[in-house]
């Protein structure tokens, strides 16, 4: 019985570190790109879906409430089940911001944006900024609130390039960068 009762113990501490993870997914258009290099005068922004493994239906609405407290206009929260575990996504604007002006992203406290760059001769890079410090205190307050350990090494990160133009680009994927590192 007790043999039992320890393993039982085990697989339950088991499944509390694995933790959960996650991913990121958004569309970066040529065209925004283009607009953001030449200077517009508004920031632009492009719509990504966040989704990560639910803790369980009873955490959901906090999982919701988290993302929805540090991302911009997060909307279009949902569940789906893929291969028995269940995920929760939510839509949210991420800001595009020109290399120069990075710091946007610590100002509004934005935890995640595109950075790009104009490389000259009519070519342009860009990367995905990450904001540890927002980021860091989201992962915190998840694994106080829901008792599920994560962090950024848990989350695939992509970025889906579509060419709205009519011509042909050169773009190059510069990195990422991480607060100026």
């Amino acid at each position: 019985m007790s043999r039992k009762l320890s393993i039982a113990a085990l697989l339950v501490i088991a499944l509390f570190l694995t933790g959960c993870g996650g991913t990121f997914v958004t569309d970066l258009y040529v065209q925004d790109i283009i607009e953001v290099v030449e200077g517009t005068e508004e920031t632009l922004f492009t719509v990504a879906t966040i989704a990560v493994e639910s803790p369980g239906d009873q955490y959901n609405p906090q999982v919701i409430e988290l993302i929805e407290l540090n991302f911009r206009d997060a909307t279009n929260s949902r569940t789906t089940t893929k291969d028995y575990t269940t995920h929760i996504l939510v839509d949210v604007k991420i800001p595009i911001v020109v290399l120069e002006d990075y710091y946007q992203l610590w100002e509004n406290d934005d935890p995640i944006g595109i950075v790009v760059m104009d490389m000259g001769e009519g070519s342009s890079a860009f990367g995905l900024g990450l904001n540890s410090d927002v980021l860091d205190e989201l992962f915190a307050a998840f694994s106080e609130q829901l008792w599920e350990a994560i962090s950024i090494q848990n989350f695939a990160f992509t970025v889906r390039l579509l060419n709205d133009t009519r011509n042909v680009i050169s773009v190059a994927l510069q990195g990422v960068y991480v607060n100026q590192v």
